[in-house]
């Protein structure tokens, strides 16, 4: 006996479940790409090649079926952080980087792999040639980012797709809390925001997640004419721009002071009121497409508009962190995931 369960229309994609009360049925989902990819069950070893994928496989409860996972900016065993083995205590084994290897996935039996839809497209043929399924993400939106943790969660069983349920749930909430604490203020008094990458002066897109997370934090991104990905620009044009508020990727060497200290950005509004920011990481950058985005949204509107913002910082981050990755917070962590 099998029940059907339509998970809805996120950012155009459909996704449909068919669920059987035995753990054998199949489960066909619509990726990314708008390929439809038949799933056998259950599913117990996956290849993350999608470093943002392999977040959404913790937070889905699932982290002991990686047989192998690529990880944001991990790209070498000596590049882990502390936290991130207290995560994963099998990190040396399951870690890859680099570009995904054919023969290792055969050679390790993996039932599923997801990969980026964009970057991996001729090695996602291969792998279904040989008749493992691969899902393909393309997110670049908190949308897309939803129709993501939904797609996994369909594709790992019901229990996954029950803690996927739980945690769009969580995002809406924030996401809602948010818009209702920006209701006394017109779009035209919007924070004006740079989010800046890995230099000064290589800033995020319109095109970007980081633009996407700025306005659902209720914040307007001064380069949201910019297309692309990172783009270069001068001086010059930040002071055109003259943000409000200058936010820093937490991935790069770009600190605070060395915009703040800078003598030739002292004329930005930004720096007059000290406020640059990093933003936070603890195991995943809270501005890329990973659930702990959702925590990218709840600091991002308290840096933003802390008088307007319903939401206690403190109360989400230790939540997300137990809830969903099963990580006991550090007072010594906490403190520097609050800071500023």
């Amino acid at each position: 006996m099998t029940r059907w369960i339509v998970g809805g229309l996120i950012g155009g994609l459909m996704v449909t479940v068919a669920i059987g009360f035995a753990s054998d049925v199949p489960v066909d989902v619509r990726d990314q790409t708008g390929a439809a990819v038949t799933i056998p069950q259950p599913i117990e070893r996956v290849a993350s090649v999608y470093g943002a994928g392999t977040f959404i496989v913790y937070a889905l409860g699932a982290s002991d079926r990686l047989a192998m996972a690529w990880y944001i900016g991990v790209k070498g065993i000596g590049q882990a952080s502390e936290a991130m083995f207290r995560l994963e205590p099998r990190l040396a084994d399951i870690l890859s980087f680099g570009d995904p290897n054919l023969e290792e996935m055969v050679r390790r039996d993996v039932q599923l792999v997801l990969v980026d839809g964009s970057r991996h497209s001729g090695f996602a043929d291969q792998m279904m040639e040989l008749g493992v399924p691969v899902l393909r993400f393309l997110v670049e939106t908190p949308e897309a980012l939803m129709d993501a943790v939904r797609m996994v969660g369909a594709a790992l069983g019901t229990d996954a797709a029950a803690r996927a349920a739980a945690f769009l749930g969580d995002y809406d909430r924030v996401s809602h809390a948010v818009v209702e604490g920006m209701e006394a203020r017109p779009s035209s008094e919007r924070v004006r925001v740079l989010f800046v990458g890995t230099d000064p002066l290589t800033v995020a897109s319109g095109d970007m997640y980081q633009t996407h997370l700025i306005e659902a934090a209720g914040g307007t991104s001064v380069a949201a004419d910019l297309v692309g990905y990172w783009n270069e620009i001068n001086l010059e044009q930040v002071l055109l721009w003259n943000p409000d508020v200058i936010l820093i990727a937490p991935y790069g060497p770009v600190q605070p002071a060395d915009i703040l200290e800078n003598p030739d950005w002292q004329a930005i509004t930004a720096i007059h009121e000290g406020r640059v920011h990093r933003v936070p990481r603890l195991i995943a950058p809270w501005d890329t497409p990973v659930p702990e985005s959702l925590l990218g949204i709840a600091w991002m509107a308290d840096v933003l508009h802390p008088e307007m913002c319903a939401i206690d910082l403190e109360d989400e981050v230790l939540r997300f962190y137990a809830e969903y990755y099963g990580y006991p917070l550090s007072d010594e962590e906490l403190a520097h995931l609050l800071s500023r």
